[in-house]
């Protein structure tokens, strides 16, 4: 279903609201968030409470390193294939933008990296940053728990409590103040919450809609704690375990990683449009492997915001080693 003019008009007084909380919230730092090879203390959160004691499906949290695997020089030719796609290519299924987040320049994108593309699991970065933005950075430690297993091993369950728990209860709430979240930090073409949000007069707005770009920018305003509770967000993002076999599996196993993944196969609407079917008339469908990562390469902090919709694991690990190789080593060379 289509967003009418009139319904982006509704959420803008809306929208007026959060900004100015953010623009005006005593507890933003705007200053960088330290990556874990430069602090010993990394997983201690300033309120004292320590990540590294909390558990998750019986293992306690600890730091993700990348896989180191070889890239070899098929693995790299078959990279610059999807390179040369996802560059030329309008609406190509590779997405992807490559951040310098200590200055926020965009080191490389691909042709379209502003185009919507169904987020999966990755969208649960944003249903966190609002839920610890809206408790100021305060969070109790049942919701602690709750993001833990939200963000490390993509639980469903935490994802649908924490955006119950936003709206005080109502789901519905929960999706309308992510909405405005995403909205006042400047993602106009995110779409954060799971589900639809019914906005009256049989209007309704279609969930968990992203782009690479707008994917980077919210890992940069993390980085430079944009938001209140920014830290809580970056530092359990580094203790995620469902990266194996993507963007971690190619990359050098002296990086500390950190980021969220996606995974879905299965019908939605077409993000741009809201069409319910291809134009052959088939139901439309994505096979998305999806992963935003975030990493300090010789000083400097990083982030690659990766999407594809190919059903491939390999496809994420082949773009995240090939841009890392490509792009990022050049710039220390």
């Amino acid at each position: 279903m289509k967003l009418s003019i009139l319904t982006i008009t509704l959420f803008s007084s809306l929208a007026l609201f959060l900004t100015s909380a953010l623009a005006n919230s005593d507890n933003l730092k705007n200053t960088p968030l330290p990556s874990p090879g430069n602090d010993a203390n990394f997983l201690k959160l300033s309120t004292g409470e320590n990540l590294s004691k909390l558990r998750v499906r019986g293992r306690g949290l600890s730091l993700t390193r990348g896989g180191g695997g070889s890239f070899s020089k098929k693995r790299e030719a078959s990279f610059s294939k999807l390179y040369d796609e996802g560059k030329n290519t309008p609406n190509a299924p590779y997405q992807w933008v490559v951040m310098n987040l200590d200055t926020g320049k965009i080191l490389d994108q691909s042709k379209s990296a502003d185009m919507k593309m169904f987020g999966a699991s990755v969208s649960k970065i944003f249903v966190g940053a609002t839920y610890v933005h809206t408790q100021e950075g305060n969070v109790d430690k049942k919701h602690l728990q709750q993001l833990a297993n939200m963000l490390v091993v993509s639980s469903n369950p935490a994802w649908l409590q924490l955006q119950k728990d936003i709206g005080n209860g109502n789901a519905n709430k929960g999706r309308k103040t992510i909405h405005e979240f995403t909205q006042s930090m400047g993602y106009e073409r995110t779409r954060g919450f799971q589900n639809y949000l019914k906005t009256g007069n049989d209007k309704e707005i279609h969930g968990n809609e992203l782009t690479a770009k707008e994917l980077a920018a919210f890992l940069y305003d993390t980085y430079w704690q944009k938001y209140d509770g920014a830290e809580v967000m970056w530092k359990l993002m580094h203790t995620l375990r469902t990266g194996g076999s993507k963007a971690n599996k190619y990359l050098p196993s002296n990086l500390y990683l950190g980021g969220k993944t996606g995974t879905y196969s299965g019908s939605t609407v077409d993000p741009e449009t809201g069409a319910e079917h291809f134009p052959n008339g088939k139901k439309y469908s994505v096979q998305v492997r999806h992963q935003v990562v975030v990493f300090n390469y010789k000083g400097t902090q990083y982030a690659l915001a990766l999407l594809t919709n190919k059903a491939s694991n390999e496809h994420v690990s082949l773009l995240a080693a090939g841009l890392f190789n490509k792009i990022i080593k050049k710039e220390h060379i």
